[in-house]
């Protein structure tokens, strides 16, 4: 507590990380931020390591060969061209990129190019810096001279009070941002026109406070920090540049704020995995061609689905059903009423109606029958 305190109201300059050199993260883990900070710098991975090796030996030079340093251009897109030596620019597929260049037109997103020429968007009227850098395949900017160009452009007329002084000291943020899968992350900037510094006891001229989710600590070299300790989603990371004695240096310009978002599960870049392949190493440094993407698989048409049957209504039957059952009651009763009828009938009428038609074989009962005279005799 005691230690923390004495820190805390430190002034700025005590603040100050001396860095002579790259430190070894393995016997130096000194925490980053001063305070309750959870961030902590750590070994870059192994295959930022291993491609850091291959590429010492590079020296990149670039060239914006059009437009040309303070041209004023014309409505609608335009063409960057530009020239590109001692580093190979790869896109390495699936892998990922390898070495590249990123182009910053003023605060837009960067955008990393493997290609020496691009189509531009519009510019608003008024004055822009484009900056462009050599870039590691891990995202770090260069530091090396002749690895970084700046140019302005204008469009409809030239607006220099918008803009730093031309040769005064400038910042810009490279690395984190947007969207990240794991850790560490690296944090990384570039500082144009900055004069040199740590050369003798005194001659600091620029310090830059890094401010990580509220935690805050004062750096006096360009040198990349590889950092553990993010939190899940959002993060917020403000870049400001002092001078010697702690106060803004060529403000507004040089005070960045930026977010990287932390999403676990995402699908991590290649050089934050393990030890690359002999293979792999290849194809990121573009000393071997990437490999082919895989043959899309075709599309199967799905399959028509069969069309309903019409529904069979059932309420006829019960109709039919039901005429039967009518039909059926009403001879019921029509039967019924024609023996009720017939028990009426006088009997005589219902004797009569079949004797209405004589059967000539069968004999007449009156003739059978004759009653003899009265007077006794018989008929011969």
């Amino acid at each position: 507590m005691v230690l923390l305190l004495a820190l805390s109201v430190a002034p700025p300059a005590a603040l100050a990380f001396n860095l002579p050199g790259r430190r070894t993260p393995a016997t130096d883990t000194t925490p980053l931020a001063v305070g309750r900070s959870s961030q902590q710098e750590v070994a870059p991975p192994l295959a930022v390591q291993q491609l850091q090796e291959a590429l010492d030996g590079r020296r990149p030079r670039l060239e914006i060969l059009s437009p040309a340093d303070g041209a004023l251009l014309p409505a609608g897109p335009w063409t960057l061209r530009l020239k590109v030596e001692d580093w190979p620019l790869v896109d390495a597929g699936r892998l990922g990129l390898g070495p590249h260049v990123v182009v910053q037109l003023d605060g837009d997103p960067p955008l990393p190019l493997t290609d020496t020429s691009t189509t531009m968007r519009p510019l608003e009227p008024g004055s822009h810096r484009l900056t462009v850098y050599a870039a590691r395949p891990w995202g770090e900017a260069v530091k090396g001279p002749g690895a970084q160009r700046q140019i302005r452009l204008h469009r409809v007329a030239a607006n220099p009070l918008s803009q730093p002084a031309p040769g005064s000291p400038q910042l810009i943020a490279v690395s984190p941002r947007g969207t990240a899968s794991g850790t560490p992350l690296l944090l990384d900037w570039l500082l144009l026109d900055a004069p040199l510094q740590n050369l003798r006891s005194g001659d600091a001229s620029w310090r830059l406070r890094v401010s990580l989710n509220g935690d805050s600590v004062l750096l006096d070299q360009q040198t990349p920090l590889w950092l553990e300790g993010w939190r899940s989603g959002s993060n917020a990371i403000q870049l400001d540049l002092l001078d010697g004695l702690g106060e803004p240096l060529n403000p507004p310009f040089n005070s960045l704020v930026s977010e990287v978002i932390l999403e676990a599960g995402a699908e991590a870049p290649r050089w934050q995995g393990g030890r690359l392949q002999p293979a792999e190493l290849a194809i990121l440094l573009g000393e071997a061609p990437p490999p082919a993407a895989p043959d899309p698989e075709p599309e199967t048409e799905p399959m028509p689905e069969p069309e309903p049957e019409p529904e069979t209504t059932q309420e006829s039957a019960p109709d039919v059903e039901t005429e039967a059952l009518t039909d059926a009651g009403q001879d019921a009763a029509t039967g019924l009423g024609t023996e009720v009828q017939t028990e009426g009938e006088n009997p005589a009428e219902i004797e009569t109606a079949p004797a209405d038609r004589p059967n000539p074989s069968v004999p007449s009962a009156s003739a059978e029958l004759a009653e003899p005279p009265l007077d006794g005799s018989v008929e011969p």
